[in-house]
């Protein structure tokens, strides 16, 4: 019904509940219905700008190079809706729908002072940032060396070079967390120089590249004017899945697929936290554990002292240690996501389930997510009844969603069966002070999707199906 409601808000433009749906829901809206349209197609046709200005801004696809793109700008209702589609959406492409889970994470890192280790001073004091020496140590060569060397030991470092500039700085920073380079043409030399002196001279090719071709499709006024940003968009993964490796136990160790370089990295970039569980030990970091999940910010505040499922032991060298009463390959994989978004290839769906119980009692809402996405993708090996069940006790509408379209595409399969019955009856019984004629939420479900998917012969000996089926039941929707 979230589908339904989504569809109908962005016809009429009612903003306030496509809000709701969409922030609250985690309804997809590239969702297709019976039209092969998509909300934004509606939104557009419809003239309602603040809808599809919100829908771009949360995810909706419009590239105008492909069909749906071209569907939405040819039947837009005003030129203001047609304007944002083909002049700013690349821009909101870039900088907001980029923004998941993830790459707000990564803005959550390089913003973060309480976990810092270092600090770089430049122009006698005047400007101050604030680092983890761990990040700028498997991102940067450059820094990998300075710090086992000239730097070792120290907490600040002073830069008194007049050539290096502060935003400049601060754009290498930037793109050292989170790969990112974004920056005004105007200081493109500064930011150039910046980066060849710590040795990243690939990617000053690479801005140079983007620059030619910016001045083939721009006037050439625009640039004497220096009216330019640069932007371009680097991956990350890799250097963190590095510095995930630093963090296992021997027993996880991979002489196979590691790098050379991990083992000695283990040794180097050292973390601040010691996680024991089965007697072995993960050496990692607060500052990604803390930011991905308020339970462990909390754990490292303290605020569970008194509970037996983790309890700190001892703190060494101002390294806390704390032992975890978990199953090692759920922590394992747990701690992967938090590096780097993602789970090894190796995963079995019985893990997926338990690293779906696991994610809530953690409080990772992405990797719940995550989760709940393979189990949609392979909800034909569950029981989908059972997924309803965990979606609704999990809060994953989106999950529900597709166990009940599921559902409602094999209906022949569970019409009759106990547990479907059961739960038809659980949700009749929610409702508090029921009337006769009042919805069944399961019900309107799968008659939502059974009328956007089934023929006409089809939904009506599927209905028919359906009524019996409340009949025998005794009840009425």
């Amino acid at each position: 019904m979230d589908i339904f409601r989504m569809f109908r808000a962005c016809k009429l433009g009612d903003f306030q509940t496509l809000k709701t749906l969409i922030e609250t829901k985690d309804v997809d809206v590239n969702f297709r219905d019976k039209f092969d349209s998509t909300p934004l197609y509606y939104a557009c046709l419809c003239g309602h700008m603040e809808v599809v200005r919100f829908l771009l801004e949360h995810g909706a696809k419009c590239d105008v190079k492909t069909f749906d793109g071209e569907r939405c700008v040819y039947g837009a209702l005003t030129d203001d809706i047609r304007k944002l589609l083909l002049k700013e959406y690349n821009v909101i492409n870039k900088k907001i729908i980029r923004r998941n889970d993830y790459d707000e994470f990564l803005r959550k890192l390089l913003n973060d002072t309480k976990y810092t280790d270092i600090i770089f001073k430049i122009h006698n004091n005047r400007y101050q940032f604030r680092a983890h020496r761990c990040i700028l140590m498997i991102r940067s060569k450059y820094f990998y060396k300075k710090f086992l060397g000239k730097w070792k030991d120290k907490h600040i470092i002073h830069i008194d070079n007049k050539q290096v500039n502060p935003d400049a700085f601060q754009i290498l920073l930037q793109y050292l967390y989170t790969g990112i380079v974004e920056f005004s043409f105007k200081i493109h030399d500064d930011v150039c120089r910046l980066f060849r002196q710590c040795h990243l001279n690939k990617i000053n090719e690479m801005i140079d590249c983007h620059i030619q071709e910016l001045q083939k499709k721009s006037r050439s006024s625009m640039f004497r004017n220096k009216n330019v940003t640069i932007f371009l968009d680097f991956p990350v993964s890799l250097d963190y899945r590095k510095l995930y490796r630093t963090t296992l136990p021997e027993e996880f160790s991979d002489p196979d697929n590691d790098d050379e370089n991990i083992e000695s990295m283990k040794q180097t970039i050292t973390g601040d936290v010691v996680f024991q569980i089965e007697n072995q030990q993960f050496n990692c970091h607060k500052l990604f554990f803390a930011i991905r999940s308020d339970y462990f910010a909390a754990l490292f505040c303290d605020h569970f002292q008194e509970s037996l499922d983790h309890r700190k032991i001892q703190t060494i060298d101002k390294i806390d240690k704390f032992i975890i009463n978990d199953r090692i390959d759920l922590f394992r994989l747990l701690t992967c996501f938090i590096y780097t978004n993602n789970i090894d290839n190796d995963i079995t769906l019985d893990q997926v389930c338990d690293l779906l119980y696991a994610s809530d009692v953690y409080l990772i809402e992405s990797l719940k997510r995550y989760c709940a996405t393979i189990i949609g993708t392979n909800i034909g090996n569950f029981n989908p009844i059972d997924i309803i069940k965990w979606s609704r006790i999990l809060n994953l509408p989106k999950l529900e969603a597709i166990a009940t379209q599921y559902i409602a595409d094999n209906l022949k399969n569970f019409i009759n069966e106990n547990d479907f019955k059961k739960l038809v009856i659980d949700d009749a019984q929610s409702v508090r002070q029921r009337q006769e004629t009042d919805t069944i939420d399961i019900i309107d479900d799968i008659r939502y999707y059974l009328s956007i998917n089934s023929t006409k012969k089809d939904l009506q000996y599927e209905f028919q199906q359906i009524d019996l089926l409340l009949q025998s039941l005794e009840l009425d929707a």
